[in-house]
């Protein structure tokens, strides 16, 4: 997915340089399969963060988003160049020894994913900040072209479980506060659990939304920090599909960019990225040159030969994910289609759009 969590007058955010990869890999013997997304964010103004978020959210002074914490900072002298509009604050007078109030509220990935019920745990999730080029990397290997065994949990301890929500505290060299949910609308009741520094606003209307467009799937809420938002930015998953999507590869690609989702057609930015292992020896693959060289002896199942296209930034497609017939990548072809989500007719009616395919 590609949302905005939070609702403004006017749209504050855009996403672009979105990279999606999924994949059909083996296990220790058993097959599943991987979700790696990564995005930039953009503010109105044109200042891109550093940042991969399907839920990201813009936060400023006016308005001030429902549920934002004040909290009161120490006064600094001197002044200060901003990193960006969202992470801006104001310098007091030389004279003033009053402290400078701001807001801060945490930041979120929020990313449904079709895994089978009650399979999707910390195991699952797989950190990546010490491979920070990869999807970078699988981007290239499809783009145009030019003259340990198993997830490690790096950094990261469990929290608590609950019958609907898994938190995982400090995950990935502690970029991330982690909440894996049986449904959207039960992140509510586990937000509390996030360090204050990382703990996302939620957007309860939207959550409501998503739970009926993805009914029965799981989500992962990555919440992090906004000074690090420069070691935030890729999420990669591993899970085990629901048995009516098993023959399906999942990418997420539903768009709102304004704490609500869009309907008809909505503009690309996208590099898709597919891979299987058992894809045909005779297919016409693109090899993957890897910059962090170690990522393939800790991750030993990421795919290094994969199928993919560049979408041209400023395609309008109708609204929704991607997605692909297994068999038609085993065979070597890369047919993706844009596709809504399972729920769609009961929250927004029937869509009238025509397929829509992007494929080389």
């Amino acid at each position: 997915m590609c949302l905005s969590n939070n609702r403004y007058t006017t749209t504050r955010v855009t996403f672009s340089d979105t990279i999606l990869l999924g994949a059909e890999v083996e296990v220790d013997g058993k097959i599943e399969h991987l979700l790696g997304y990564y995005n930039k964010v953009a503010t109105a103004d044109g200042t891109t963060l550093p940042t991969a978020t399907p839920a990201a959210r813009r936060f400023s002074e006016q308005p001030r988003p429902a549920g934002a914490i004040p909290l009161t900072a120490p006064v600094r002298r001197g002044s200060r160049q901003a990193r960006s509009s969202d992470f801006d604050w104001s310098t007091p007078p030389e004279k003033s020894t009053k402290p400078t109030p701001v807001t801060i509220v945490g930041n979120a990935m929020l990313i449904a994913v079709p895994a089978s019920p009650g399979t999707l745990t910390a195991a699952n999730l797989i950190p990546v900040s010490d491979y920070p080029s990869f999807m970078q990397d699988y981007a290239r290997a499809v783009g145009p072209r030019t003259t340990p065994k198993g997830p490690l949990r790096r950094g990261g301890m469990l929290g608590s479980k609950s019958r609907s929500v898994e938190v995982v505290k400090g995950f990935d060299k502690g970029t991330y506060d982690v909440l894996i949910a049986k449904s959207a609308k039960a992140i509510a009741g586990a937000i509390d659990q996030v360090d204050q520094a990382k703990r996302p606003t939620i957007n309860q209307e939207l959550y409501a939304q998503l739970d009926k467009l993805y009914p029965r799937w799981t989500f992962v809420l990555f919440c992090f920090a906004e000074e690090a938002a420069a070691r935030a930015g890729c999420a990669l998953i591993r899970y085990k599909p629901m048995q009516k999507f098993s023959h399906l590869l999942y990418l997420p690609g539903l768009d709102g960019h304004n704490g609500q989702i869009e309907t008809g057609k909505v503009e690309l930015n996208h590099t898709l990225v597919a891979a299987s292992c058992k894809m045909s020896p005779t297919a016409a693959t693109r090899q993957v040159d890897f910059s962090d060289f170690k990522l393939q002896e800790d991750l030993p199942f990421m795919p290094d030969k994969v199928l993919g296209k560049v979408v041209p930034a400023g395609t309008m497609a109708p609204q929704g994910d991607f997605l692909l017939q297994l068999k038609e990548l085993r065979a070597g072809v890369f047919r993706a289609r844009r596709a809504l989500p399972p729920g769609w007719k009961s929250v927004f009616g029937e869509s009238q759009e025509a397929p829509y395919y992007i494929q080389n």
